[in-house]
């Protein structure tokens, strides 16, 4: 199993970030070209990203962690879910203001600007997906069922005056609410 969950530097671009934020970017072609080497590059760390995570995956189900280890391991792929969101917050806070295309450029810069942001979408979903994989697999070698569990009734007869007590004594709580 990787030892962590890493996001790429390069997923999000600070300077570009900065440059989308200014009032001349729509007109940019220089800034255009950015934008669709960006859309490049994060849809192949995208793919890359994916598919080490389903190895991580493939890697755990063969491995010997019980429930509990894979628990864990559910906990540190939330970690690292929400150290992800934090270096992406502002790049999709940036991607997500959008400005109202006014020539053919500013469109297109907009589609890029649409595809990144479902981009980074999909990489923090990543890590969600990954997730509930492992906490099924981790209910499934627990041997915890996945439907409603169904009591069965008793065979013979029942002291309800001893469960009455048991109860009594197990619950103190209850019966002081009881007696009021």
């Amino acid at each position: 199993m990787p030892d962590g969950f890493e996001i790429p530097r390069n997923l999000s671009d600070p300077t570009l970030t900065d440059a989308l934020r200014s009032e001349l970017w729509p007109e940019s072609r220089e800034l255009l070209a950015r934008l669709r080497r960006r859309v490049m590059e994060n849809r192949a760390a995208l793919e890359q990203h994916a598919s080490e995570l389903d190895k991580a995956y493939e890697e755990a189900a063969r491995g010997g962690l019980d429930g509990s280890g894979l628990v864990q391991l559910a906990g540190r792929v939330l970690e690292a879910e929400k150290g992800a969101a934090e270096q992406l917050h502002p790049w999709m806070e940036a991607l997500g203001e959008r400005v109202t295309p006014k020539s053919q450029r500013a469109q297109e810069a907009q589609q890029y600007l649409h595809e990144l942001h479902g981009l980074a979408v999909a990489w923090l979903a990543t890590y969600e997906v990954l997730r509930e994989k492992i906490l099924a697999l981790a209910a499934e070698r627990r041997g915890d069922p996945r439907g409603v569990l169904r009591a069965r009734p008793i065979d013979g007869d029942i002291d309800y005056v001893e469960l009455s007590r048991e109860h009594i004594a197990r619950y103190p709580k209850i019966r002081a609410a009881l007696a009021k």
